[in-house]
């Protein structure tokens, strides 16, 4: 990014860092440095270090080894709170916030306004939250509770409060577009591009390639917890961090396609939700990968959430192969053969305190009961398991580890592996390699291509439109709540997609 002068002094050093955790060593004499006024980008498999790392700097844990030196002191905090007193901000992949009080509430906690230093000075805590929400162009009222925000919204809300944090000289972000439209997007790297002209350093974890190029300075690699590469953003290639975050030559990112066949097999027709989707319909083959696109508050997340009976459909229909498919809950759609891979992974599809065995057989509990009725079986559980762990390349140190332990890449692995477990007539994805590596994207991408293949119709959401390009046969763009056009060969673009995004 232009506009912005790196100066030649270190805001953090990090020297001889280890960590382990039991046996399992996570970070080994890793030795890294961040510029005053630069983004860093970070970059590696999930497992490879970084959440880690991430998670010594901002004092959720201590090193085993090793000294970090924050403005040339040496420091070692001991918590989050000393971290952010200390000049560290960090944004974690997951959203971290107060559902139950308002945007304003949230984007000042523990930093409210008072009057007399005494009593929350509560028009001006509205008044200010308003004015930084306003200034990035966001539609969003600081009066209104988090939990009725979207995703996106709710994370536009963390990062603010990340980059405002009192006297930071040093912000992590960590997957931070996840879930952005490209507008919101846009508001961040101008954030970004103005506390650089500030001086303060960025450390920036991401998987989508296309950003680091747009955003960074510089980017280090990791791998099995080691540093194996710093560069300049200019004197490295996209396919030489590949190469470097997997230590091997990758396949093509997307698998080559089955052409679909004429037939239709599944048919959704007149799909209404109030305030959000009208009349949409349409078609999907034998062996066919349809997406769905659109802009933030198009509708376009609502489609499958509505499919899977997690809207308040008003009317519409689902039919799949000759079957008509009730739209009443999510447990009735389960049982009529609907599989479903949501957005947000740890709110809406894990047990994080579960086991990953357990968490892998939730949709087929019923046949891994004992006779007792309320005692899971654990070795059927876990034979069961065992090969969906493998065929995905989970990495976990057992089936009964909790889930909640795993990288967020190998969660979403676990996510999409319980649907390879059962019978399906047809499969919902939203986001559905959302915060992976792009090793674990591949084998997604895999098992996604092999579920079509075998007949399957999909349906795939997603905010990155190079990977409905990728994978996707053909892409319905909601404009509206309505269908604006529906995209293939040729004519599957970014540019012809964000077209009908934006005009009829």
């Amino acid at each position: 990014m232009d506009g912005s002068i790196v100066l030649e002094t270190n805001a953090l050093e990090i020297e001889g860092i280890s960590k382990s955790f039991g046996a399992n060593k996570v970070l080994l004499d890793l030795n890294l440095t961040l510029k005053r006024g630069e983004v860093h980008a970070l970059m590696g498999e999930n497992g490879a270090g970084k959440s880690t790392l991430i998670k010594i700097i901002s004092g959720v844990h201590s090193a085993d080894e090793g000294v970090i030196y924050l403005n040339g002191k040496k420091t070692g905090f001991q918590s989050p709170f000393e971290a952010q007193m200390g000049g560290v901000a960090t944004l974690f992949q997951e959203i971290q916030e107060i559902p139950d009080l308002t945007v304003a509430e949230n984007l000042y906690a523990g930093m409210e306004p008072r009057k007399n230093g005494i009593f929350i000075d509560w028009k001006k805590l509205f008044a200010d939250a308003q004015r930084q929400i306003d200034e990035l162009g966001l539609n969003i009222d600081a009066s209104q509770k988090m939990r009725s925000l979207s995703p996106s919204s709710r994370k536009m809300i963390e990062i603010i409060r990340a980059v405002h944090k009192r006297g930071a000289s040093v912000v992590i972000m960590d997957e931070p577009t996840a879930n952005l439209n490209q507008s919101e997007i846009d508001a961040l790297f101008s954030m970004i591009d103005g506390l650089k002209k500030n001086g303060v350093s960025i450390i920036y974890v991401s998987h989508r390639m296309r950003e680091i190029f747009q955003v960074a300075n510089r980017v280090s690699v990791l791998r099995d917890g080691r540093l194996i590469r710093t560069e300049a953003i200019e004197n490295i290639t996209e396919d030489e961090i590949v190469k470097l975050m997997v230590g091997r030559d990758l396949p093509a990112l997307y698998p080559e396609r089955t052409p679909p066949a004429d037939t239709i097999a599944m048919s959704v027709r007149d799909l209404c939700v109030d305030g959000e989707l009208d009349h949409v319909s349409f078609d999907v083959r034998d062996r066919e990968i349809l997406g769905i696109a659109g802009l933030e508050g198009s509708g376009a997340t609502c489609v499958i959430k509505a499919l899977f009976g997690l809207k308040s459909v008003k009317s519409g229909s689902i039919r799949i192969r000759n079957e008509d498919i009730a739209i009443v809950s999510p447990k009735r759609s389960i049982e009529q053969g609907l599989a479903y891979v949501p957005e947000d992974r740890k709110v809406d599809g894990l047990f994080l305190n579960k086991t990953v065995n357990f968490n892998l057989v939730a949709n087929v509990l019923k046949s891994h009961f004992s006779h007792f009725r309320f005692v899971v079986k654990g070795r059927a559980a876990e034979s069961t398991s065992r090969d969906v762990v493998k065929r995905l390349g989970i990495k976990t140190s057992g089936g009964r580890a909790k889930i909640g332990s795993l990288s967020g890449g190998n969660q979403q692995k676990a996510l999409v592996g319980r649907w390879l477990i059962g019978s399906y007539k047809a499969i919902l994805l939203e986001e559905p390699t959302r915060g992976v590596d792009i090793g674990a994207k591949v084998e997604i991408y895999e098992e996604i291509n092999a579920l079509a293949r075998s007949g399957l119709p999909v349906v795939m959401y997603s905010s990155e439109l190079l990977e409905l390009i990728g994978m996707c046969d053909r892409v319905v763009v909601i404009r509206g709540g309505r269908v604006s056009g529906v995209l293939s060969g040729a004519d599957l673009t970014e540019e012809k997609i964000l077209e009908k995004a934006i005009t009829d």
